[in-house]
């Protein structure tokens, strides 16, 4: 008798081996197990990724209006934060404020280091501050470093020409110039892509025609899953609109904790379901908000907690949010637009944002038929050297996989580093594949 072979593909394991045994995964996911199944069998709140105004609303009046709910922020947690992160869209009145222009002899000196730099004949990721080295520049870059790590979050740097340079020497020059806020790049996805590039996809098939239709619309408040530092190199603009802007998620802080100090108790929560997307364990539980070390630190992607359909809908047969979550989860991205600042956009800008501390979002854009679409090339980072914030335990495991798995991981484990200085085509299509969008 002939035997059928069993085809089944095992799904790809979200965690290394070396980072299960170091943080001993395997355990704390069987102590879960009893609390997974009580969120399987509740009831999921009916939220979307596009933010319905008209439903958070309705959901919030009758919450409060049910009652029960605690009227102080959790033990031990601030009543009001304080510092240059607090900070509203009328706390800057002039952009000077945080943004750096490139000076003609902050040009020449680049162009030293770039020349000094491949002197060396090695691949633009391997620069470093060190292989990159700026004796006027470099003080106001590491200024900048403190500015995002201990000052107000966020700082443009402004006057690149990304027309100027052939792409692997753009390339070389946006890495080290961002070398002296952070010198540790990230893997931003299971492929282990290096440079994410926030674009459309180009092509006209009907895939890409439903992909194309998310920047139609204004994405909600959100922060890069795993990062201190987010980096944007910004080499195309939009046709109009397009316009990346932020919010201090500690001004967020500041008024649920007078208003609704509830919200932030279900913040901060560690049973919020992060959706892996096929692979094993299928989902992983946090909080989206930690008040650690003295600091509030914000993390979470809209996308891995409620889907993105069509694109990415949320996996079948994991918990979904409950109503609580569910308001919580508007309620950061209203308060974050009531204070949001919008900082123009130029081709050449390189945009740093502490990714603990900031909200962002992207307002809808259109490119015109026959004009570069926008196109922002994403980094992640991590200051290794004293400035990136201590991390509560759930993030220490994020940052480790994102960072440190090149000692983590074995065998069939084990993932690459792609560096795509160009966006990744599709062969036979044309269409980009490395669009980004994902934060997981």
């Amino acid at each position: 008798m002939t035997m059928l072979s069993d085809t089944t593909t095992a799904p790809a394991p979200y965690y290394s081996q070396g980072l299960r045994a170091r943080f001993n995964i395997d355990r704390v996911r069987l102590e879960q197990a009893d609390v997974d199944a009580r969120l399987n069998g509740g009831k999921c709140a009916d939220i979307e990724y596009e933010v319905d105004e008209a439903k958070y609303r309705a959901r919030s009046t009758a919450r409060v209006k049910a009652g029960g709910l605690p009227t102080s922020v959790p033990d031990g947690w601030p009543t009001k934060l304080s510092g240059p992160l607090v900070w509203t869209s009328n706390s800057f009145p002039s952009e000077d404020e945080y943004v750096y222009h490139l000076t003609p002899s902050d040009k020449t000196e680049i162009l030293a280091a770039l020349t000094f730099f491949k002197s060396h004949n090695l691949d633009s990721q391997k620069v470093t501050k060190y292989l990159f080295p700026l004796p006027d520049l470099g003080p106001i870059l590491s200024g900048i470093c403190n500015n995002i790590y201990l000052g107000k979050g966020f700082y443009i740097v402004r006057g690149l020409d990304p027309d100027d340079y052939p792409l692997a020497d753009l390339t070389a020059i946006y890495l080290g110039l961002s070398s002296y806020v952070a010198s540790r790049r990230g893997r931003q996805d299971q492929r282990g892509s290096m440079l994410i590039h926030v674009m459309q996809r180009g092509d006209q098939s009907a895939e890409s025609t439903l992909h194309d239709s998310i920047y139609s619309s204004d994405k909600p408040f959100h922060t890069d899953t795993v990062t201190d530092t987010l980096c944007l190199f910004t080499q195309e603009l939009a046709s109009s609109g397009g316009r990346s802007t932020f919010a201090s998620a500690w001004t967020v802080y500041n008024e649920l904790a007078a208003t609704r100090p509830d919200l932030i108790h279900t913040l901060a929560s560690p049973d919020w379901p992060f959706d892996t997307y096929g692979r094993d364990p299928p989902f992983y539980r946090r909080a989206l908000m930690y008040f650690h070390d003295h600091r509030l630190i914000t993390s979470f992607s809209r996308r891995l907690l409620v889907g993105h359909a069509p694109f990415t809908p949320r996996s079948k047969a994991i918990p979904g949010l409950t109503e609580a979550q569910a308001e919580a989860l508007d309620a950061v991205h209203f308060i974050a637009k009531k204070h949001e600042i919008k900082p123009r956009m130029e081709r050449g800008d390189i945009r740093f944002v502490n990714n603990l501390g900031l909200l962002h979002r992207r307002e809808a854009f259109e490119n015109v038929q026959g004009s570069k679409p926008r196109h922002l090339v994403r980094i992640w980072l991590n200051n290794d050297e004293g400035m990136c914030w201590n991390l509560p335990r759930p993030l220490r495991l994020a940052w480790a996989r994102v960072f440190d798995d090149d000692f983590e991981e074995e065998g069939s484990d084990k993932r690459g580093r792609y560096w795509d200085y160009a966006p990744l085509r599709h062969p036979v299509t044309g269409r980009v594949l490395n669009t980004g969008g994902s934060c997981d």
